[in-house]
């Protein structure tokens, strides 16, 4: 890697790093360039201005959030899971899922916080965001249907419900800063998955 890449990636690392932390309104460009050390006229050379550099940032964070529900992942864990039932299905998927948050923790944790204040930036992630979620939630509500005798309003319902767990875990440890321990976290799934159980009727 030549010099210049590695010193944009580390302004970039160092930007990640600190806006998860505190803020994008928080966190300066002198801030972000003492973190990569360098000076703030070098980090001006790569970007020329904090919005600049925020963009970079979320254009990875999107990336990295795209490969997160890809469906590439989702069906190799549906071609390992494919003679499970229903429920351990759910299972293999949430805890999937849960692992990938944990590894893109900072830039959800960026994205999940600008949008809430920058328009234009909701707007793009949507647009990217959205008919990646879609297309994934479908493929799993077509498994839990073949799996299971249920309808599709039905399938739609249960994927709703393992979706908000996901999100409930995401808001209480990522923004709300809530720690669970992996015993609370397995409870919480078992809990969710005993619902669905009962309403699929699996033994």
């Amino acid at each position: 890697m030549k010099k210049s890449e590695k010193t944009k990636k580390k302004i970039i690392e160092s930007a990640i790093k600190l806006i998860s932390q505190y803020g994008y309104a928080a966190t300066t460009t002198a801030q972000i360039a003492k973190e990569a050390g360098i000076s703030e006229a070098t980090l001006f050379k790569y970007f020329k201005d904090k919005e600049t550099l925020l963009r970079e940032v979320i254009n990875i964070a999107l990336i990295q959030i795209i490969n997160f529900v890809a469906l590439s992942p989702l069906k190799e864990n549906i071609k390992k899971s494919k003679d499970l039932k229903a429920s351990e299905f759910l299972r293999t998927i949430i805890n999937e899922r849960l692992e990938l948050l944990d590894k893109n923790f900072d830039l959800l944790k960026i994205i999940l916080i600008e949008i809430q204040y920058n328009d234009s930036l909701k707007k793009e992630v949507t647009k990217v965001m959205v008919p990646k979620f879609c297309k994934t939630k479908g493929l799993v509500e077509k498994i839990l249907m073949r799996k299971t005798d249920i309808s599709k309003s039905m399938a739609k319902g249960i994927t709703r419900l393992v979706i908000g767990t996901l999100l409930t875990f995401l808001y209480q440890k990522y923004i709300l800063g809530l720690e669970m321990s992996n015993e609370e976290v397995k409870e919480e799934i078992e809990n969710v998955l005993n619902v669905i159980k009962k309403s699929i009727e699996e033994e």
